[in-house]
């Protein structure tokens, strides 16, 4: 590995045949042979993130060239790229009533295909207190004091999201999915724009510019309880109160009554 690129050499012994009930390197092949070379690489720590959106497609480009001897005596070499795209992923918590309030301290365990992810806080550097995609890492991811929460090195795949704990004074949300939609060019060679697609939970929403994924979180209140599942704690509490009310109602046209006789008598 020099200057950022890697030499593999001594590629014709990868080319074999059976010879015999035992495997050979093949010493020539016909002319005009077809070759493919597959490979196969893991992105580092340095790895370009895009961001859905509009908010910048930053491809991770790698270039294959293959160089080999002629008849002649001479070399030849061809050359072929690739774009890999690592994705982020960017959250803003706020109040469902007042959407200009920001919710610090809301906890998320985020999944795909059914397996938790998980992630490592970064300290520092242009993602300061973003979360990093890492085997590593932690189940759970907070947002910031100001709503935001952003996750780095995500597939365009869809990931679920489930509120472990919301902010005091709120309640939490049902889950939900977000997902990176991307749209390959003609030749499949480069993601002209990316997207969120949002599902599961109407307080989950794509923003109105489309580079963030809002998440609402309903304040305590009996208003809000249908947006928790809690409706049915409400119906609970109508039908108590109607049972009281017709319980009383005997009860106090009896008292009448017995009023109403003393006095006769």
């Amino acid at each position: 590995m020099s200057g950022g690129t890697l030499t593999v050499g001594g590629l014709k012994a990868v080319f074999a045949e059976d010879a015999g009930g035992r495997v050979a390197n093949k010493a020539t092949f016909p002319a005009g042979s077809l070759m493919r070379l597959r490979y196969a690489a893991v992105l580092n720590t340095g790895a370009s993130f895009s961001a859905p959106g509009g908010g910048g497609l930053d491809p991770n480009s790698n270039t294959v060239t293959l160089t080999r001897s002629t008849s002649d005596g001479g070399t030849e070499s061809r050359s072929a790229s690739a774009n890999a795209y690592s994705f982020k992923v960017d959250v803003v918590k706020v109040d469902k009533d007042d959407t200009s309030t920001a919710l610090g301290d809301a906890s998320f365990e985020v999944s795909r295909g059914g397996q938790l992810l998980r992630f490592t806080k970064q300290v520092g550097g242009v993602y300061d207190g973003a979360y990093l995609l890492d085997a590593a890492g932690g189940t759970e991811v907070t947002t910031h004091a100001d709503g935001t929460l952003t996750l780095l090195g995500v597939e365009a795949r869809e990931l679920s999201f489930r509120e472990t704990q919301a902010p005091d004074g709120y309640f939490t949300v049902s889950d939900f999915t977000v997902e990176v939609v991307p749209v390959w060019n003609a030749d499949a060679s480069e993601v002209t724009v990316a997207s969120y697609r949002t599902s599961g939970s109407s307080l989950a929403y794509v923003s109105q510019d489309g580079r963030s994924v809002t998440v609402a979180d309903p304040s305590k209140s009996l208003a809000n309880l249908p947006y928790t599942g809690g409706v049915g704690i409400l119906l609970l509490s109508i039908i108590g109160g109607v049972f009281l009310m017709v319980a009383v109602r005997p009860y106090y046209l009896s008292h009448r009554a017995e009023a109403t006789a003393n006095i006769l008598m």
